[in-house]
């Protein structure tokens, strides 16, 4: 049976998406899957599952909206995945230094084809920030030495960008669910 981690998007956060983990760990036994854990309060859940990613993304998020009483979007990547993900950090420096500093953002698909130039004008647009970025496929990196508080890189700006939605996790929380992941994997 795979292992599959599973980011909740905009779950706990500034008092929105009240979600409580027993509750989110209830809907996933309920839904058949096995070894459940989550990892803090902002929809991070690491769980084994029969079936394709995207059928437990279907079964994840009908079971949320049901509960919920409202879609949320989950983002589903493999152990494998996650190994790459931090493989190809092209702010592994960075995230060394301050993991808190490196974000990635995990995309429900490949960003459009014009992310990259709308993902520019942003940098271009605040050059009193030093926010980096690196689009690779259905992930985006975020190098933020001023923190993630005030970037420009979020929410409805971000997603405009990128014209997929995603959820981003900091380099300290990515590694924790990769971690968690591993399960006599490598």
């Amino acid at each position: 049976m795979p292992t599959y981690v599973a980011l909740l998007r905009a779950v706990n956060v500034g008092g929105t998406g009240k979600l409580p983990m027993a509750d989110l760990r209830k809907l996933l036994d309920g839904l058949g899957f096995k070894n459940i854990e989550t990892y803090i309060q902002s929809g991070n859940v690491v769980f084994d599952a029969a079936g394709s990613a995207a059928k437990v993304k279907a079964a994840v998020e009908a079971g949320l909206e049901k509960l919920m009483g409202a879609p949320v979007e989950v983002m589903v990547r493999t152990h494998e995945e996650l190994s790459r993900i931090i493989a190809d950090n092209p702010f592994a420096a960075e995230a060394a230094a301050d993991g808190a500093r490196v974000h990635v953002g995990f995309l429900a698909g490949v960003a459009l084809a014009g992310a990259q130039a709308a993902l520019q004008a942003i940098v271009t647009k605040y050059p009193g920030r030093r926010d980096r970025f690196h689009l690779a496929g259905d992930v985006v990196y975020l190098h933020l030495p001023d923190g993630a508080a005030e970037t420009k890189f979020s929410g409805k700006t971000l997603d405009k960008a990128i014209g997929v939605p995603g959820t981003g996790r900091n380099w300290n929380t990515v590694l924790k669910l990769h971690a968690m992941s591993k399960r006599g994997k490598e």
